[in-house]
């Protein structure tokens, strides 16, 4: 068990405990290479800039920030907060964690999110036009947190095309119409109906997540950015702004979808002025909510907190934030009914158990433009980076080889 004089104070009042890797018995010539490799990378580091954070044992033992050439912060420094993208899933299930305890007597992992009725569900919005598509019904609260759910995956940010009602529908074009598929964008996947049975297959897709958030809010009446501050960011130091710093707008302004800021935050959407997922910023009757598959903005220094805390298994020093249940069963693979286990996904986390010279027990969050988070217990490691630049076939292999690298730099033995 960590020592609790190892988790840190917030950055105003002293930050993460310092320390030289070789007083842990680190080999610092091989940890500086790893760190020179991501820095020195003209493509995924270079062009717009970058983040690592490396916390060893509740140390920080490295840490770098580079300033791109071409875009992003400028300058990227220690207090620039960039979104972490897709890692917002992890935290989301963080949150969904302290929910599911908070609230047991109501719902479990098993509870219906959509249901057989308006009276059965924990979304009654979706039920004010048709259900377009039955299986919905049957969608239950660990599809939506395991990918599970049956929705498709396209993010359509940019709006690229003309938004059109089904037959029948009405409503804003907005995310929550959107997400009950209500109105799509012409030739681009959408969510009127399921691509199959909920649990009977895996998609990575942000709906199913957005609607459970909704139904988050309204069992708890608050949106999940300030339900998590007050339960767990709050309290493991994380920038007070991230509590009502709520942004309605994306600035997307390319495909290279670069969101970065001085001041943390997380994205709003669901209504009016608010242009997530493409919607038009029109009005809706269904209100706010934080965007959980993505927008969740905060510095590399400040997301290692939320590692730390992921890697203790919920516990924050004295304090129990997240049941140590719920991480142990998050950060594994995801148990369909019929026994099986095929994908490395948990509920919100995923699992690289395969990676080889890597520990078998390695969890990550996983965000678009390389902002990840890795989690090793088994080391007491914590790996944060951040980016704003992505490449589908060489970025998982220049992710893979910085942790390898980093996890050669640590003693063989603990």
């Amino acid at each position: 068990m960590t020592n609790i004089d190892n988790f840190p104070p917030s950055e105003q009042n002293g930050g993460w405990h310092v320390e030289d890797p070789e007083a842990l018995g680190v080999n610092a010539d091989r940890l500086n290479r790893a760190i020179n490799a991501h820095d020195h990378n003209d493509f995924f580091t270079g062009r717009n800039g970058g983040a690592l954070v490396i916390i060893y044992k509740g140390h920080l033992i490295g840490e770098s920030y580079v300033t791109g050439t071409a875009g992003g912060p400028q300058p990227w420094t220690a207090t620039t907060c960039n979104d972490m993208k897709s890692s917002t899933k992890s935290v989301f299930g963080t949150a969904v964690g302290v929910f599911l305890e908070e609230y047991k007597d109501r719902v479990n992992l098993d509870t219906l999110l959509v249901g057989a009725s308006r009276e059965e569900t924990l979304i009654p919005q979706i039920w004010d036009q048709p259900i377009t598509d039955d299986r919905k019904k049957n969608i239950k609260i660990k599809h939506a947190l395991s990918m599970t759910s049956g929705h498709d995956s396209r993010e359509p940010w940019l709006a690229p095309s003309a938004r059109r009602y089904y037959p029948d529908y009405s409503g804003a074009f907005q995310m929550y119409e959107y997400c009950f598929g209500w109105w799509r964008f012409d030739d681009i996947p959408d969510h009127h109906t399921l691509l199959f049975e909920p649990g009977a297959d895996f998609n990575y897709s942000n709906f199913g997540m957005e609607q459970m958030a909704l139904a988050m809010r309204n069992i708890s009446g608050e949106e999940i950015g300030p339900y998590l501050y007050d339960r767990v960011l709050r309290e493991i130091g994380i920038s007070i702004g991230l509590r009502d710093n709520a942004y309605q707008e994306m600035p997307y302004s390319n495909d290279q979808e670069l969101n970065f800021s001085s001041e943390p935050g997380w994205g709003r959407g669901g209504s009016e002025g608010c242009n997530a997922y493409g919607a038009d910023r029109s009005a809706s009757p269904y209100g706010y909510n934080s965007i959980v598959g993505s927008t969740f903005r905060c510095t590399a220094r400040d997301f290692a907190r939320l590692g730390y805390l992921w890697l203790n298994k919920g516990r924050w020093g004295q304090m129990q934030l997240v049941p140590e249940a719920w991480m142990n069963l998050a950060t594994r693979r995801f148990v369909r009914d019929d026994g099986t286990t095929p994908r490395n996904y948990g509920y919100t986390f995923w699992i690289q158990d395969e990676w080889e010279n890597v520990p078998k027990d390695t969890f990550m969050s996983r965000g678009h433009n390389l902002n990840h988070s890795y989690v090793i217990p088994s080391l007491d490691l914590v790996v944060v980076r951040q980016g704003n630049e992505s490449n589908s076939r060489e970025a998982s292999l220049f992710a893979k080889t910085i942790i390898q690298n980093i996890v050669a730099a640590l003693p063989e033995e603990l």
